[in-house]
């Protein structure tokens, strides 16, 4: 009997029949990638969902390159079980294959269930890596000519693995030739994940770009229809590519990864490239707000990975965070904790906590059953804490700070920006409260003249400092609607 899911409309989506799945696995055993995907352009429906082993396998032909190697360019080893030059060509996607699967993998995003297109990403602790390649393959996948190479991407640790330049290769012997018949052997084992670690490699691939904005269309598109659950605006998909902590139980914390990925995009000259990066952030920061992800400790990370690389890159990650409670509320932790630090404020909740080192988490299986099974204490205890809005007396003293730590360094443009990000985002998240919750300081700062001294005094008055200028009069015209 052919199992069902629901999707975003509440119509059931079915399994696409065995007739229809056969018409593309032939084409798949003939190395008709081409023909294959078409047809499933074609079948493509709301109603069905392409089966797991398609997926699997238009994400591999995704990840290959648009030019692709000639034959001669590649040569297996494995002597004497090297395939012909006929049969090996057969299983190299043509850049005509591989644009045509990045396209069908983002209509599939739209137009099938998250969950359903997802069901062939790997992610944390997933019980399919326990599985033999027979086991695995059972789906018939194994027939296709790049069947066994798309199995990588099951046995792979979790969807940001697959991103990894040269991820395609490993569990691949073949040789390149290097000038005058010098050849270069490749042998990668396919077991581990030692280029999702090694310096050397990119985290996202030259090829593997559209499949990081597929990736973050998939979540994007599954936050929305867990809103429209209401479940709240997060992404359960997103969860599962993110650790438990060791003990199994509470929120999680380890972003380290995407946070990796959200730096590499920054680094890009391309604007395509850095939004994705925006695009991820939003997403991780709409998951923050939940009790399933630790707030201190996710901006903790992000401040740690901003001071390891560039602070002058905080204006652009800031800017490109569209408007939202979450978002604010990110905005007046990550300024705070910045400002604090550079000024050598002490917090009268105490110093600023260390993050510290953790061990890896243990294996368990990870569904969103178990996200439910945690307890109801534990969520609304998480959840209050993050409701708690910071007083304003400790964002005025951050205004109002101006001694720079010599360790820090930060700019005098940067800490400004940080300023007014925390100002405007602590203005915004009290501007949507009632009257009666609203900080009596905060109410008082409106009121009177203290306002206008506080931004005068922070932003100065210099001609001769634009930036200050400009943050200076946005917020003298907000304070206006705010205080009305």
């Amino acid at each position: 009997m052919a199992s069902t899911t629901e999707q975003r409309d509440g119509a059931v989506e079915h399994e696409m029949s065995t007739h229809q799945r056969g018409l593309v696995d032939t084409c798949l055993e003939e190395g008709q990638f081409e023909s294959a995907i078409t047809l499933l352009e074609q079948l493509r429906s709301p109603n069905y969902r392409p089966t797991i082993s398609h997926i699997r396998q238009l994400i591999y032909i995704s990840l290959q390159p648009e030019h692709p190697p000639s034959i001669n360019e590649m040569v297996y080893t494995d002597v004497p079980s090297s395939p012909s030059k006929t049969a090996l060509k057969k299983r190299i996607p043509s850049g005509a294959a591989v644009l045509a699967a990045r396209r069908l993998l983002n209509s599939f995003a739209i137009t099938n269930s998250p969950e359903a297109i997802a069901a062939a990403l790997p992610f944390y602790d997933d019980p399919r890596k326990d599985e033999s390649s027979t086991e695995a393959g059972d789906d018939g996948s194994l027939e296709s000519v790049i069947g066994p190479q798309s199995m990588c991407i099951s046995r792979a640790k979790n969807c940001w693995s697959i991103l990894v330049q040269g991820f395609t290769q490993r569990g691949q012997i073949f040789s390149v030739p290097r000038g005058k018949g010098k050849k270069r052997t490749h042998n990668v084992d396919e077991a581990d994940d030692v280029l999702a670690d090694e310096v050397d490699n990119a985290v996202v691939g030259e090829d593997a770009w559209s499949t990081l904005d597929w990736l973050i269309t998939l979540f994007e598109q599954d936050e929305i229809l867990t809103g429209a659950r209401g479940s709240g605006r997060f992404s359960n998909l997103l969860l599962q590519q993110i650790p438990r902590p060791r003990s199994g139980t509470g929120p999680r914390w380890d972003t380290e990864v995407p946070l990796r990925i959200i730096s590499f995009c920054m680094e890009q000259t391309e604007v395509r490239r850095q939004t994705l990066g925006s695009r991820l952030m939003t997403l991780l920061v709409n998951l923050s707000a939940t009790p399933h992800l630790d707030l201190s400790m996710f901006v903790a990370s992000v401040y740690t990975h901003l001071t390891a690389a560039e602070l002058e890159k905080l204006p652009a990650l800031l800017s490109n965070l569209g408007p939202s409670t979450p978002v604010h509320k990110f905005k007046v932790a990550l300024c705070q904790k910045l400002l604090i630090d550079s000024s050598h404020i002490i917090s009268r909740d105490g110093p600023p906590q260390r993050v510290k080192a953790r061990a890896r988490a243990l294996r368990t299986t990870r569904t969103e059953e178990n996200l439910k099974s945690q307890p109801a204490e534990a969520i609304a205890a998480a959840q209050s804490t993050k409701n708690q809005m910071t007083a304003f007396t400790e964002i005025q003293r951050c205004l109002e700070a101006d001694t720079l730590s010599p360790s820090m360094a930060v700019t005098h443009a940067v800490l400004l920006r940080a300023k007014f990000e925390l100002l405007n985002s602590y203005g915004m998240l009290q501007s949507e409260m009632a009257s009666t919750e609203k900080d009596p300081d905060w109410v008082a700062f409106l009121q009177g003249a203290r306002a206008n001294q506080v931004i005068d005094s922070t932003f100065g008055s210099n001609p001769d400092n634009p930036d200050g200028r400009i943050y200076r009069e946005v917020l003298q015209s907000i304070i206006q609607v705010w205080s009305s």
